[in-house]
Protein backbone atom coordinates (compact mmCIF):
# COMPACT_ATOMS: atom_id res chain seq x y z
CA UNK A 1 0.00 0.00 0.00
CA UNK A 2 1.65 2.95 -1.33
CA UNK A 3 2.91 5.77 1.58
CA UNK A 4 1.50 3.60 4.59
CA UNK A 5 3.81 2.10 7.69
CA UNK A 6 4.41 -2.05 6.46
CA UNK A 7 3.71 -2.78 9.80
CA UNK A 8 0.90 -1.28 10.48
CA UNK A 9 -2.82 -3.82 10.78
CA UNK A 10 -5.46 -3.36 7.94
CA UNK A 11 -8.81 -3.64 8.21
CA UNK A 12 -9.77 -4.84 4.93
CA UNK A 13 -10.34 -8.24 5.27
CA UNK A 14 -13.32 -7.26 7.36
CA UNK A 15 -16.21 -6.43 5.09
CA UNK A 16 -19.04 -4.33 6.37
CA UNK A 17 -22.43 -6.83 6.38
CA UNK A 18 -25.55 -4.73 7.85
CA UNK A 19 -26.77 -7.89 8.85
CA UNK A 20 -24.02 -8.75 11.12
CA UNK A 21 -25.75 -6.21 13.20
CA UNK A 22 -23.86 -2.50 14.24
CA UNK A 23 -22.42 -3.63 17.59
CA UNK A 24 -20.00 -6.09 16.25
CA UNK A 25 -18.70 -3.50 13.11
CA UNK A 26 -18.29 -1.26 16.26
CA UNK A 27 -15.83 -4.24 18.11
CA UNK A 28 -14.33 -4.88 14.88
CA UNK A 29 -13.27 -1.61 13.98
CA UNK A 30 -12.09 -0.46 17.86
CA UNK A 31 -9.86 -3.86 17.83
CA UNK A 32 -8.74 -2.29 14.33
CA UNK A 33 -7.90 0.59 16.20
CA UNK A 34 -6.31 -0.88 19.08
CA UNK A 35 -3.90 -3.00 17.01
CA UNK A 36 -3.17 0.34 14.90
CA UNK A 37 -2.33 2.03 17.94
CA UNK A 38 -0.05 -0.61 19.36
CA UNK A 39 1.84 -1.77 16.28
CA UNK A 40 2.92 2.21 16.29
CA UNK A 41 3.62 2.32 20.36
CA UNK A 42 1.16 4.78 21.25
CA UNK A 43 -0.84 4.58 24.70
CA UNK A 44 -4.01 5.36 24.56
CA UNK A 45 -3.44 8.93 26.76
CA UNK A 46 -1.14 10.06 24.11
CA UNK A 47 -3.62 9.44 21.03
CA UNK A 48 -6.42 10.67 22.69
CA UNK A 49 -3.83 14.54 23.04
CA UNK A 50 -2.67 13.60 19.50
CA UNK A 51 -6.40 13.86 18.81
CA UNK A 52 -7.81 16.01 20.54
CA UNK A 53 -10.12 14.12 22.78
CA UNK A 54 -10.08 12.07 26.28
CA UNK A 55 -8.32 8.88 26.73
CA UNK A 56 -12.27 7.07 28.14
CA UNK A 57 -13.79 8.02 24.90
CA UNK A 58 -10.50 6.02 22.60
CA UNK A 59 -10.97 3.54 25.30
CA UNK A 60 -14.63 3.53 24.20
CA UNK A 61 -13.80 3.60 20.91
CA UNK A 62 -11.54 0.35 21.07
CA UNK A 63 -14.24 -1.43 23.23
CA UNK A 64 -16.73 -0.98 20.73
CA UNK A 65 -19.15 1.14 22.88
CA UNK A 66 -20.79 3.75 21.20
CA UNK A 67 -19.11 6.97 21.09
CA UNK A 68 -19.63 10.68 19.63
CA UNK A 69 -17.97 11.66 16.50
CA UNK A 70 -16.60 7.78 15.96
CA UNK A 71 -16.17 8.30 12.40
CA UNK A 72 -13.93 11.92 12.56
CA UNK A 73 -12.17 10.04 15.58
CA UNK A 74 -11.60 7.10 13.93
CA UNK A 75 -9.77 9.02 10.33
CA UNK A 76 -7.75 11.26 13.07
CA UNK A 77 -6.40 7.90 15.03
CA UNK A 78 -5.18 6.15 12.02
CA UNK A 79 -3.43 9.19 10.88
CA UNK A 80 -2.03 9.47 14.33
CA UNK A 81 -0.99 5.93 13.55
CA UNK A 82 0.52 6.62 10.50
CA UNK A 83 -2.19 4.82 7.80
CA UNK A 84 -1.68 7.16 4.77
CA UNK A 85 -3.49 5.04 2.28
CA UNK A 86 -6.81 6.38 1.64
CA UNK A 87 -8.57 3.38 0.43
CA UNK A 88 -8.18 1.87 3.91
CA UNK A 89 -9.04 4.98 6.07
CA UNK A 90 -12.56 4.96 3.35
CA UNK A 91 -12.77 1.25 4.82
CA UNK A 92 -12.37 2.08 8.28
CA UNK A 93 -14.93 4.84 7.89
CA UNK A 94 -17.38 2.21 5.88
CA UNK A 95 -17.34 0.07 9.22
CA UNK A 96 -17.57 2.72 11.26
CA UNK A 97 -20.78 3.80 9.55
CA UNK A 98 -22.27 0.40 9.65
CA UNK A 99 -21.80 0.72 13.99
CA UNK A 100 -23.90 3.92 13.60
CA UNK A 101 -27.12 1.93 12.79
CA UNK A 102 -29.45 0.21 15.86
CA UNK A 103 -28.24 -2.26 17.56
CA UNK A 104 -29.79 -5.78 16.72
CA UNK A 105 -32.27 -5.87 19.90
CA UNK A 106 -33.40 -2.52 19.51
CA UNK A 107 -35.37 -4.00 16.81
CA UNK A 108 -37.17 -6.03 19.35
CA UNK A 109 -38.46 -2.85 21.26
CA UNK A 110 -38.09 -1.36 25.05
CA UNK A 111 -39.16 -4.85 26.18
CA UNK A 112 -35.33 -6.53 26.21
CA UNK A 113 -33.96 -6.61 29.64
CA UNK A 114 -30.64 -4.78 29.88
CA UNK A 115 -28.89 -7.98 31.09
CA UNK A 116 -29.53 -9.20 27.54
CA UNK A 117 -28.94 -7.04 25.16
CA UNK A 118 -25.01 -7.30 24.94
CA UNK A 119 -25.98 -11.24 23.61
CA UNK A 120 -28.88 -9.77 21.26
CA UNK A 121 -26.42 -7.61 19.57
CA UNK A 122 -23.43 -9.70 18.69
CA UNK A 123 -25.43 -13.22 18.33
CA UNK A 124 -26.30 -12.09 14.67
CA UNK A 125 -22.54 -11.49 13.96
CA UNK A 126 -21.42 -15.21 15.31
CA UNK A 127 -20.58 -18.08 12.85
CA UNK A 128 -21.24 -20.59 15.89
CA UNK A 129 -23.55 -20.53 18.99
CA UNK A 130 -22.91 -22.61 21.49
CA UNK A 131 -25.41 -23.03 24.57
CA UNK A 132 -26.30 -25.07 27.54
CA UNK A 133 -29.45 -24.80 29.37
CA UNK A 134 -30.07 -26.91 32.77
CA UNK A 135 -33.80 -25.51 33.42
CA UNK A 136 -35.12 -24.62 30.10
CA UNK A 137 -35.45 -25.24 26.46
CA UNK A 138 -32.92 -23.00 24.68
CA UNK A 139 -34.54 -19.20 23.95
CA UNK A 140 -33.68 -19.37 20.13
CA UNK A 141 -36.06 -22.84 20.60
CA UNK A 142 -38.78 -21.89 22.66
CA UNK A 143 -42.55 -21.64 21.16
CA UNK A 144 -43.98 -18.22 21.73
CA UNK A 145 -46.39 -20.25 24.05
CA UNK A 146 -43.74 -21.67 26.65
CA UNK A 147 -41.54 -18.25 26.01
CA UNK A 148 -44.59 -16.67 27.86
CA UNK A 149 -44.99 -19.19 30.87
CA UNK A 150 -41.43 -18.37 31.67
CA UNK A 151 -41.37 -15.00 31.12
CA UNK A 152 -44.10 -14.46 33.25
CA UNK A 153 -42.40 -16.56 36.07
CA UNK A 154 -39.20 -14.08 35.70
CA UNK A 155 -41.66 -10.98 35.72
CA UNK A 156 -44.89 -11.35 37.92
CA UNK A 157 -45.61 -7.90 37.95
CA UNK A 158 -45.18 -7.41 34.08
CA UNK A 159 -48.80 -6.60 32.34
CA UNK A 160 -49.88 -9.36 29.56
CA UNK A 161 -48.85 -7.09 26.39
CA UNK A 162 -45.62 -6.89 27.78
CA UNK A 163 -45.25 -10.71 28.23
CA UNK A 164 -46.27 -10.97 24.81
CA UNK A 165 -44.18 -8.61 23.25
CA UNK A 166 -41.29 -10.50 25.14
CA UNK A 167 -42.22 -13.91 24.14
CA UNK A 168 -42.33 -13.09 20.36
CA UNK A 169 -38.92 -11.43 20.66
CA UNK A 170 -37.35 -14.53 21.86
CA UNK A 171 -38.98 -17.20 19.71
CA UNK A 172 -38.29 -14.98 16.39
CA UNK A 173 -34.46 -15.15 17.49
CA UNK A 174 -35.09 -18.58 15.63
CA UNK A 175 -35.12 -16.56 12.32
CA UNK A 176 -31.22 -16.27 13.01
CA UNK A 177 -30.73 -19.54 11.38
CA UNK A 178 -32.54 -19.05 8.98
CA UNK A 179 -31.04 -16.15 7.12
CA UNK A 180 -29.11 -16.44 3.64
CA UNK A 181 -26.36 -14.46 4.23
CA UNK A 182 -24.15 -16.67 6.65
CA UNK A 183 -26.22 -17.96 8.85
CA UNK A 184 -24.99 -19.30 12.55
CA UNK A 185 -24.79 -22.84 13.11
CA UNK A 186 -26.49 -23.35 16.72
CA UNK A 187 -25.09 -26.16 18.95
CA UNK A 188 -26.96 -26.94 21.98
CA UNK A 189 -26.92 -28.90 25.06
CA UNK A 190 -29.89 -29.23 27.28
CA UNK A 191 -30.43 -31.08 30.38
CA UNK A 192 -32.95 -34.21 30.46
CA UNK A 193 -34.61 -32.45 33.32
CA UNK A 194 -36.44 -29.80 30.71
CA UNK A 195 -38.64 -32.27 28.88
CA UNK A 196 -40.26 -33.02 32.15
CA UNK A 197 -40.27 -30.08 34.18
CA UNK A 198 -43.98 -28.57 34.49
CA UNK A 199 -44.23 -25.50 32.26
CA UNK A 200 -47.62 -24.49 32.50
CA UNK A 201 -50.35 -27.83 31.65
CA UNK A 202 -49.06 -30.99 30.05
CA UNK A 203 -50.08 -29.66 26.23
CA UNK A 204 -47.83 -26.73 26.86
CA UNK A 205 -45.08 -28.64 26.63
CA UNK A 206 -46.63 -31.40 24.55
CA UNK A 207 -46.85 -28.10 21.88
CA UNK A 208 -42.93 -27.36 22.24
CA UNK A 209 -41.60 -31.07 22.04
CA UNK A 210 -43.70 -30.43 18.78
CA UNK A 211 -41.94 -27.48 17.97
CA UNK A 212 -38.47 -28.95 18.45
CA UNK A 213 -39.36 -32.27 16.42
CA UNK A 214 -40.31 -29.95 13.52
CA UNK A 215 -36.94 -27.87 13.37
CA UNK A 216 -34.83 -31.16 13.66
CA UNK A 217 -36.80 -32.71 11.05
CA UNK A 218 -37.35 -29.44 8.79
CA UNK A 219 -34.67 -26.98 6.84
CA UNK A 220 -32.93 -25.78 10.00
CA UNK A 221 -31.95 -30.11 10.35
CA UNK A 222 -27.96 -29.13 9.31
CA UNK A 223 -27.79 -26.29 11.15
CA UNK A 224 -28.96 -26.61 14.49
CA UNK A 225 -27.45 -29.70 16.47
CA UNK A 226 -29.36 -30.16 19.91
CA UNK A 227 -27.68 -32.89 22.63
CA UNK A 228 -29.97 -34.01 25.60
CA UNK A 229 -27.71 -34.65 28.90
CA UNK A 230 -29.44 -37.80 30.87
CA UNK A 231 -29.28 -37.05 34.53
CA UNK A 232 -27.11 -40.21 34.85
CA UNK A 233 -23.75 -37.97 33.96
CA UNK A 234 -24.55 -36.49 37.64
CA UNK A 235 -22.50 -33.59 39.09
CA UNK A 236 -19.63 -34.11 36.69
CA UNK A 237 -22.12 -31.97 33.97
CA UNK A 238 -23.35 -29.91 37.20
CA UNK A 239 -23.42 -26.10 35.92
CA UNK A 240 -26.17 -24.70 37.45
CA UNK A 241 -26.49 -21.66 35.09
CA UNK A 242 -27.41 -20.98 31.49
CA UNK A 243 -24.00 -20.34 29.15
CA UNK A 244 -24.41 -19.29 25.87
CA UNK A 245 -20.69 -18.99 24.01
CA UNK A 246 -20.19 -16.93 20.44
CA UNK A 247 -17.73 -17.59 18.32
CA UNK A 248 -16.90 -15.45 14.77
CA UNK A 249 -15.69 -15.87 11.44
CA UNK A 250 -13.71 -12.47 11.66
CA UNK A 251 -10.54 -12.52 12.83
CA UNK A 252 -11.01 -8.85 14.86
CA UNK A 253 -13.97 -10.09 16.32
CA UNK A 254 -12.81 -12.26 19.63
CA UNK A 255 -15.32 -14.91 21.31
CA UNK A 256 -17.89 -13.90 23.93
CA UNK A 257 -19.55 -15.78 26.83
CA UNK A 258 -22.84 -15.06 28.45
CA UNK A 259 -23.31 -16.39 31.78
CA UNK A 260 -26.93 -15.63 32.71
CA UNK A 261 -28.36 -15.28 36.42
CA UNK A 262 -31.16 -13.85 37.93
CA UNK A 263 -31.90 -10.61 36.70
CA UNK A 264 -28.37 -10.16 35.90
CA UNK A 265 -26.05 -11.59 33.44
CA UNK A 266 -21.85 -11.50 33.33
CA UNK A 267 -20.28 -11.31 29.54
CA UNK A 268 -16.89 -12.76 29.23
CA UNK A 269 -14.43 -12.15 26.25
CA UNK A 270 -11.29 -13.43 24.56
CA UNK A 271 -8.99 -15.93 24.60
CA UNK A 272 -8.50 -17.11 28.25
CA UNK A 273 -11.61 -17.31 30.12
CA UNK A 274 -14.09 -17.55 27.17
CA UNK A 275 -11.97 -20.63 25.71
CA UNK A 276 -12.77 -22.24 29.40
CA UNK A 277 -16.55 -22.07 28.76
CA UNK A 278 -16.30 -23.06 25.61
CA UNK A 279 -14.21 -26.21 26.34
CA UNK A 280 -16.61 -27.22 29.27
CA UNK A 281 -19.95 -26.98 26.81
CA UNK A 282 -17.98 -29.05 24.71
CA UNK A 283 -17.35 -31.76 27.92
CA UNK A 284 -21.05 -31.64 28.28
CA UNK A 285 -21.89 -32.27 24.53
CA UNK A 286 -19.90 -35.13 24.99
CA UNK A 287 -21.18 -36.25 27.63
CA UNK A 288 -24.51 -35.95 26.43
CA UNK A 289 -26.62 -38.04 24.12
CA UNK A 290 -25.41 -37.77 20.66
CA UNK A 291 -27.15 -35.03 18.42
CA UNK A 292 -28.39 -37.94 16.26
CA UNK A 293 -30.95 -39.60 18.84
CA UNK A 294 -32.41 -36.46 19.69
CA UNK A 295 -35.49 -36.83 17.58
CA UNK A 296 -36.05 -40.29 18.64
CA UNK A 297 -35.82 -39.00 22.73
CA UNK A 298 -37.92 -35.56 21.65
CA UNK A 299 -40.32 -38.35 19.79
CA UNK A 300 -40.43 -40.53 23.09
CA UNK A 301 -41.50 -37.95 25.28
CA UNK A 302 -43.92 -36.17 22.80
CA UNK A 303 -45.84 -39.55 22.98
CA UNK A 304 -45.76 -40.46 26.88
CA UNK A 305 -47.20 -37.23 27.21
CA UNK A 306 -49.89 -37.69 24.93
CA UNK A 307 -50.82 -40.63 26.48
CA UNK A 308 -50.98 -39.14 29.73
CA UNK A 309 -52.97 -36.36 28.47
CA UNK A 310 -56.52 -35.99 30.42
Amino acid sequence: MAGQHTGIPSIRGFQPRPYLGAAAHRRALGEHLRRCRNSRGITGKAAARHIGTSGSTVSRLESGDRTENTGHHTAALLRVCGVADEGEVSHALSVAAEGERPDAWEAYGSYVARWVQPLLALEPAAQRIMSYEPQLVPGWLQTEEYAQLVIRAGFPDADQHEIEARARARASRLSLFERSQEPPVLVAVMDEDVLRRPVGSPGVMYRQIEHLIGILQGNLRHRIKLHIAPLAIGTMGAVGHPIVHLRFADALLTDFVYLEQSENARCVEGEGEAERYRSRINGLSAMANPAEQTLTLLEDRRDELARNRP
